[in-house]
């Protein structure tokens, strides 16, 4: 996660390249200081209206440690970890043709269980064995894996490549050509195709957008599925007894730059890569399929290709495209800079052509002279590649199911998605824990995978900026108001605090919705009455505003005038979280001797209950569930809509780390299982350490202190 030593680089497409390298190494975080107001809401993001933030790390130990974390968050967000099982691939193999120096079949195999990739598989027609491998994924090209224009051809580099002595895999993008159990985008998919006339437009075959909001709780997102998908081709790849397993590439444009990227982040066997016309720093790819929920929250296109340092890597840009028109000064600078971390400069090379967004003849040739150089292939890279593939014509129709009649394995989509929920939450339940060993084991794993999950961030102490902006004593205590934020994050949480002097029962940090009780003093002069007799007994009582209490937020018409703004920002649920987590920190910094007490009620219990988990410091925790039933997804979705948060378990998981120490759960739906959480504690041995009143409202916090 970012910490105070990130900062940010802003309008790139305007900064030389001399000014970005002197940026990227002297730049740090902003003052200590807090902004004049929380701007959060201000520094909304999306693939059009993108800015670049990026990490600080000037050391090889410091980007190792940031590849391991790039590769771990993309692993979650994705919905591939904990790992899906790998199923048998079935592969079939069929309908051979032989052209000048290669051979083109047709393909399919299980990525899932009734799941099919499918493809065209391009192997050398001779030479010796053990051959080279790439992965080709396309883009979002008007005939997908059959395209053959100037612009791009992709059976042509494919040909080009299988006779430069590669064995080479083209696959279907989710719902294109002959992947049509699920679907893609409505504003991307095409109808079905041949190899260079469209057949006539067939409605039934029309796929809705893929939109499975329950889905995507368990981490089955559209891009997800695409890495997915590309992770087990290279499976596929390597079980060919003529690929040689330890030189596999993968290669593609626009959406195929994207699935290369993933690979990247994701798959080890990669050994190397070129995108082609994807990675900028002033615009991010723009589809569904390349934005799953969570996927850019603080991370790039360019931190993902950088990396793949010390690996070859080569980086197709042109004049023309919107993406990398400016990369020689703009990006590359910056990729270029950690590579040398490794002392592998000539390991990353950019080629930026006249012409706009492509991977044609030019680009293609100077991807094959990288592959050739790094991959040892056997014959010599083609120069001068032959723009559009002559050979699709005699070939004629490659699609696998040109009568679009799947093999009887193959399963409707929704029970596909009903499969992958029922994986996930099988894996799941297979990791809980039965021992206290075990349950550490299980803190570090999901409690860090829900940490990831919610984009949270704990601040170090050091972090951590406060200001008094007003105190009194109001009936006999001792009354603050305080303003807390972390160094450069651009946040301002407000604080009361009510105390008598000493605390001897702790700090009670209390988080409630707005609507709630309000402020402990409000502008009428008069205590809170609960707040001034917990104070009074002996608490020191903070209360927290910003977004955890609702004073803050973005309002949702701004929200939603972004495109796919779950996948770069923050939501008012994550912000509110944090606030949470950022104000127990400064609790911990503030008075380190006394106990912490953390009570969540209303709509703020979830909040709470996340924070606490992560925070793992709280003695005691009680949280209002505020009628309501996390476990069930349809309401999770209400509550808390994160992609892949039911693959760490969501509320499940935060309650179990929370009864390390001291739980109580209240006012719940009739529908929660509160059966499974006693189940839980009763196993790890912790019962005395969970209450659960689940029929009780909240009225008075001290009756359950």
């Amino acid at each position: 996660m970012l910490s105070a030593d990130s900062h940010f680089i802003r309008k790139l497409s305007f900064v030389s390249a001399a000014l970005l390298i002197a940026l990227l190494c002297v730049a740090r975080p902003s003052p200590a200081q807090l902004p004049d107001k929380d701007i959060r809401a201000e520094k909304l993001i999306d693939a059009d209206h993108f800015e670049l933030r990026f990490r600080h790390v000037d050391t090889r130990e410091g980007w190792e440690a940031r590849k391991k974390e790039i590769r771990e968050k993309f692993l979650l967000n994705a919905g591939l970890w904990p790992p899906p099982v790998k199923c048998a691939l079935n592969p079939e193999i069929f309908d051979e043709k032989q052209g000048a120096g290669f051979r083109v079949a047709k393909v399919y195999f299980e990525s899932l269980p009734g799941y099919l990739v499918t493809g065209n598989l391009y192997r050398p027609s001779e030479g010796n064995e053990p051959f080279p491998a790439v992965v080709c994924p396309h883009g979002h090209w008007k005939y997908g894996r059959l395209t053959n224009g100037e612009d791009g051809s992709i059976p042509g580099r494919c040909i080009d490549m299988a006779r430069m002595g590669f064995v080479v895999i083209s696959i279907d993008m989710v719902g294109f050509n002959d992947n049509f159990q699920l679907p893609h985008d409505p504003n991307k998919s095409r109808q079905q195709l041949k190899a260079d006339v469209p057949l006539p437009y067939e409605p039934r075959f029309f796929q809705a957008d893929f939109d499975f909001p329950r889905a995507e709780l368990y981490g089955l997102s559209l891009g997800g599925l695409h890495a997915w998908n590309a992770m087990r081709a290279v499976d596929f790849l390597v079980s060919l007894p003529e690929v040689d397993s330890t030189r596999i590439a993968a290669t593609g444009a626009s959406g195929g730059a994207s699935q290369t990227l993933f690979l990247i982040a994701a798959d080890p066997r990669i050994k190397a890569a070129a995108p082609v016309n994807i990675i900028g720093a002033a615009k991010h790819p723009g589809c569904r399929c390349e934005n799953m929920p969570g996927g850019w929250v603080d991370i790039s296109t360019m931190e993902v290709a950088a990396s793949f340092a010390p690996r070859p890597l080569i980086l197709l840009s042109a004049t023309e495209d919107p993406w990398t028109n400016s990369f020689p000064r703009r990006e590359m600078p910056i990729i270029s800079k950690y590579y040398a971390l490794f002392g592998a400069g000539d390991m990353v090379k950019n080629v930026h052509i006249k012409g706009g967004h492509n991977y044609n003849a030019q680009s293609r040739a100077a991807v094959y002279e990288w592959f050739a150089r790094h991959l040892k292939c056997a014959n010599p890279p083609i120069k001068n590649p032959v723009p559009v593939a002559p050979e699709m014509k005699e070939f004629g129709d490659l699609r696998v199911f040109p009568d679009h009649m799947l093999p009887e394995q193959a399963k409707r989509g929704q029970q596909i998605i009903r499969d992958w929920i029922a994986a996930s939450e099988r894996v799941f339940q297979a990791n809980l824990p039965r021992s206290a060993e075990e349950l550490e084991d299980f803190a570090g794993e999901f409690g860090g995978g829900l940490e990831s999950i919610l984009q949270l961030e704990r601040p170090e102490p050091d972090e951590l900026v406060s200001r008094k902006s007003g105190s009194r004593v109001v009936e006999g205590l001792n009354y603050e108001k305080l303003t807390l934020g972390r160094k450069g994050k651009g946040d301002r949480i407000s604080l009361e605090v009510l105390s008598g002097g000493k605390a001897p029962k702790g700090v009670l940090v209390l988080v409630q919705p707005e609507s709630h009780g309000g402020a402990l003093l409000p502008e009428a002069g008069v205590l809170n009455s609960e707040a001034k007799n917990l104070a009074a007994q002996g608490y020191r009582v903070l209360r927290v505003g910003g977004y955890a209490s609702g004073e803050l937020s973005i309002p949702q018409k701004v929200w939603d005038s972004f495109s796919w703004p779950e996948a770069y920002n923050r939501s008012n649920q994550l912000n509110g979280i944090q606030d949470v987590l950022t104000s127990l920190c400064f609790v911990k910094k503030t008075w380190p001797g006394e106990p912490v007490i953390l009570a969540g009620t209303g709509s703020c219990g979830l909040s709470a209950a996340f924070a606490g988990a992560v925070f793992a410091q709280a003695d005691k925790v009680l949280i209002d569930l505020d009628g309501a039933d996390p476990g069930y997804d349809g309401e999770l979705l209400r509550l808390l809509p994160v992609g892949s948060i039911k693959r760490v378990g969501d509320f499940r998981t935060a309650a179990i780390l929370l009864m390390r120490k001291n739980l109580t759960l209240l006012n719940a739906s009739p529908t929660f299982d509160g059966g499974w959480y006693a189940e839980q504690a009763s196993r790890l041995g912790l019962s005395g350490n969970l209450k659960l009143r689940l029929e009780e409202r909240l009225y008075r916090l001290a009756d359950f202190l």
